[in-house]
Order: structure tokens, then C-alpha cells, then sequence
């Protein structure tokens, strides 16, 4: 299984709360600031604005073909990966902006942190936001930089993004973001004596997020793309891409979870070395019950074979029922059933059947945007 790795941002964290202590800056409370800079500061995004929804076991097992669910564990790593990088991003970005601003530039609009000096590796840091006044794609410009020195002029982004946040909720809003782990390994091969080629991840992420249905504020969904990516943690693995598709609708009862995701993996028993071209898409009711679709081509597959699997499981996340389809050239070959399709409750009818948003209902130039900018970088601040 793919390892898409978990940062720890703590040393980081506490390299900036000495740097911050060393110029006699603390954290500022948002009641005591300007609340200009409180408008500034909600461009950054939360973490549950960015974070892929996980099936979670609510209750003991009651209607069981024997067996754990095989999707929500498969989709876990992933899941939990991307989570875990989410995590630090924000945390990075919503501690150095929690500090003073260094400075305030009135021609661009624009509040600038740091540079502070990175006492847990090579150069400064320093973050900028900057309201567009609605020139932009976004009211406000953002990004997490690093530097040799403090020359401002200097700095490169590896961290960037745009948004227009929502007046009235910190949760709403829409906004674009980017990790560039390029950037940051470029940056450390070029100035720091100690680099270690095998250390760092690899590649870019990119996430466009935002309300599904602009007029029902209960809904949201984020739209993500890894282009190139190499685990720290498996350099020696081939580079991944993953298109990423995940969100929710709620009510005041109930929660509707979706996530669809694309890659090329390789699925073969016992593995060969060559990727197929994996999809699988599921939906979870308040976090539990749930159905998967997935499909399989490519690969060592046959050029008109395709395999599909629908499986269903209740809220322990234990079996239900189990569909596997083999086609080829649109025939079908073999087909496996284990259980009843009654025992998928409210999932008894297909994901297309129940709504449920898919990566096919994104806009083609949505995908397209996120794709150019995960596989040829960030612009320049």
C-alpha cells in the first residue's frame, strides 16, 4: 500500500516559538488584535475544511457475512496520509500567522511575518497574506515561505493558496492550496550541507475546496490532486498521482460522507511490479454504513478486461455483501456474489442511483487547473 506519510510539524513548531521569543514576539489572541487582521487570518483554512472523512465502527456487528469490510480499510492509509499532511499544512500556516505581523505593506495590501530564523534546519521562514481586493481568482493571497537569509525579495513559497472566506462561518468559503514538497526538497538541496537525498517527500498536492451547493450551507467538498509524489518513507517506490474526490451533506440528524479517488496501483496477488488503473468510490451514512464501488483496468489485464466490485457493510464496518464482475470487451466473463443486496439498507441502489457526487461530476477545468499547478509548481509570491 501506498505510504503517504504522517509529518510532525512539532520541532518545526517549536524552532519558530524560539525564533519568535528571540525578537520578542508572542502569540496574539484575535480579541485583542486589529480586526482587520482577523479578516486576513480567516483566509487560512481549517483543517476540517481540508480533512477526507474515514468510516468508523459505531456499533456491534448485527447482519455479518463473517468478515471486516474491505474498503474502508483499504482506503484508509490513504485517507489518513492526506489527513496527516492537511494537518501539518494548517498547523504550519495558522501558528506563524497567529503571531504579530512583522510588517504591514499599504501598496499591496498585504501583512507579512517574519522572516524568522528556522533554528531546526537551514535559512528563515516567513508567511504572507494579501488581500487582492477581489482582482484575483481569490479576495486573499496566502503563502508559507522559506529563505537563506531575511532578505524578503529572496524567500520562495512552499506553501500557497488563495480564498474567499465566508463572513458569517469560518467553515464555509471556498479557497485553492498548495504543499509544494519540491519546493522545500530544492530549497534543502541547494543550501543545506547535511541534505540527504533520501529524505523529504516528493512531489506536489493540491486542493480546491469549497461548497457543493452554493445555496445549502450543510454540504462541502474538496477536490485534490498528488502529482509525482514519493513517500519519504518508500523513496525507492515510483512516483504516485491520485486524484482525490471527498465531502459531505448533513441535516441536523444525519450525515451523508463521500470520497472518490483514482490511481495506478499495483493490485495483482502476489504483485508483479506493474500499476493498474484503480478507482473506487464509496459513501458512509453517519460515518459508519456505507457502500463501495470499485474498478480495475490496465495493468497486466487484458486490453478489453475490466473487473468491478461492489461491496456493503453496516455500521461495526463488517461485510454485508460482496459483488465481483469480471468483463471483457464488455461481456461479462465471471461473477461472484456473497450476500443479498437487500442486506446494503439504504444503500441497496447505486451511488449514481442515490446522488452521490462522483470525481466525473468535477468540472474538467477544475481538474485541469489543479493538475498544472501540482505538476509545474506555484507561481512566485
Amino acid at each position: 500500500m501506498i505510504a503517504i506519510k504522517k509529518i510532525k510539524p512539532a520541532a518545526f513548531l517549536c524552532s519558530l516559538v524560539l525564533s519568535a521569543a528571540t525578537l520578542g514576539c508572542q502569540p496574539m489572541d484575535d480579541q485583542q488584535d486589529n480586526p482587520e487582521i482577523a479578516q486576513f487570518r480567516a483566509a487560512i483554512p481549517s483543517a476540517d475544511q481540508l480533512m477526507a472523512p474515514t468510516a468508523k465502527a459505531s456499533i456491534q456487528s448485527s447482519h455479518v457475512l463473517g468478515e471486516r469490510a474491505i474498503y474502508p480499510d483499504a482506503a484508509f492509509p490513504i485517507v489518513s496520509g492526506i489527513n496527516g499532511s492537511v494537518t501539518a499544512m494548517i498547523t504550519l500556516l495558522k501558528f506563524i500567522t497567529t503571531l504579530p505581523p512583522t510588517l504591514y505593506n499599504s501598496a499591496t495590501h498585504e501583512y507579512v511575518w517574519g522572516p524568522f530564523p528556522n533554528n531546526d534546519g537551514v535559512g528563515y521562514v516567513g508567511a504572507y497574506i494579501k488581500d487582492t481586493g477581489g482582482s484575483g481568482d481569490f479576495r486573499y493571497e496566502y503563502a508559507f515561505l522559506r529563505g537563506i537569509d531575511n532578505d524578503l525579495a529572496k524567500l520562495v513559497p512552499v506553501i500557497y493558496g488563495g480564498a474567499t472566506p465566508d463572513e458569517n462561518n469560518d467553515e464555509r468559503g471556498i479557497g485553492v492550496t498548495v504543499w509544494d514538497f519540491e519546493a522545500d526538497r530544492e530549497f534543502n538541496q541547494a543550501n543545506d550541507p547535511d541534505f540527504d537525498p533520501t529524505s523529504g517527500d516528493r512531489g506536489r498536492f493540491a486542493a480546491l475546496y469549497g461548497n457543493w451547493d452554493q445555496n445549502d450551507p450543510n454540504n462541502h467538498a474538496v477536490v485534490a490532486v498528488l502529482r509525482d509524489f514519493v513517500s519519504e518513507e518508500e523513496p525507492s517506490e515510483a512516483a504516485i498521482d491520485l486524484d482525490y474526490f471527498y465531502g459531505h451533506f448533513m441535516d441536523a440528524s444525519t450525515t451523508i460522507d463521500f470520497l472518490d479517488f483514482e490511481l495506478a496501483l499495483d493490485i495483482s496477488e502476489p504483485t508483479d511490479g506493474v500499476r493498474e488503473n484503480v478507482g473506487a468510490r464509496m459513501a458512509f451514512l453517519n460515518g459508519g454504513l456505507g457502500r463501495a464501488e470499485a474498478d480495475a483496468s490496465g495493468g497486466t489485464m487484458t486490453s478489453g478486461e475490466r473487473g468491478t466490485v461492489t461491496e456493503c457493510w453496516d455500521a461495526a464496518l463488517n461485510q454485508t455483501f460482496l459483488e465481483l464482475v469480471t468483463t471483457d470487451g464488455g461481456t461479462v466473463t465471471q461473477t461472484v456474489t456473497d450476500g443479498e443486496l437487500t442486506n446494503c439498507g439504504p444503500f441497496a441502489d447505486s451511488l449514481d442511483d442515490l446522488g452521490i457526487p462522483s470525481l466525473q461530476d468535477v468540472p474538467s477545468d477544475l481538474i485541469a487547473a489543479l493538475d498544472d499547478v501540482a505538476t509545474n509548481g506555484i507561481p512566485a509570491p
